[in-house]
């Protein structure tokens, strides 16, 4: 009897100790990064919320200090602590900087390890977004590396019909000049959405037109 009692305690230890390794692999897959791991609908939900409204909120303020402060295209500056590559030269004033509180007062926050494996957003005038505005480059912000249900989640609150793939795309910073290095073909007219960047695997990448040009 005791021996028996001994083998039932000692499956159950086991029993505990499978489903705790259990849990951890599936919050690790829940957390999970670009590598395909699981991220359940509801979460990619409120993910994706996130996303959308940063985007948003980043065009308003370039469509404010460009009102308010009198700021051309080309003057618009994302300088900010932890941004790399996107000093102007000559030096942008105070007033046009989007993350500076004599200028747009916006915080920088960088995404989530949930949103993205990038380790920042992108500001860029490097890019055409096909149907927004006229054959010039716009600036655009972007955020790569998405997780294909962020992305999916995305569209499907902006009503875009899916997304599209996008062979070229550049992540240029912007330090005042506007080349057309690459076009969104599969933007559709669309000033925000999240495309599929093919040109070295998937790389899903929201975008937000801040200036359509």
């Amino acid at each position: 009897m005791r021996s028996e009692r001994g083998s039932a305690l000692t499956f159950i230890l086991i029993g505990v100790a499978l489903f705790a390794s259990l849990s951890y692999v599936v919050a690790q897959m829940v957390r999970g990064g670009q590598s395909g791991a699981l991220i359940t609908d509801q979460r990619a939900s409120l993910l994706s919320d996130e996303v959308v409204a940063y985007g948003r909120q980043l065009r308003q303020i370039v469509q404010q200090i460009k009102i308010t402060e009198g700021c051309g295209n080309e003057d618009i500056s994302f300088e900010a602590t932890g941004l790399t590559g996107y000093d102007h030269t000559p030096v942008a004033s105070d007033n046009c900087k989007v993350f500076h509180p004599d200028g747009g007062g916006f915080t920088y926050i960088a995404p989530s390890e949930d949103i993205s494996a990038a380790a920042n957003w992108i500001f860029t005038g490097d890019n055409v977004v096909d149907g927004v505005g006229t054959t010039s480059p716009d600036l655009v912000a972007m955020l790569p590396n998405l997780t294909l249900s962020v992305c999916n989640s995305i569209n499907e609150k902006l009503n875009t019909g899916g997304f599209g793939g996008d062979a070229g795309v550049s992540f240029t910073p912007f330090q005042d000049t506007y080349a057309a290095t690459e076009t969104l073909d599969d933007a559709n007219g669309l000033p925000a959405g999240c495309l599929n960047s093919t040109a070295s695997g998937d790389n899903y990448f929201f975008y937000q037109v801040l200036i359509a040009r």
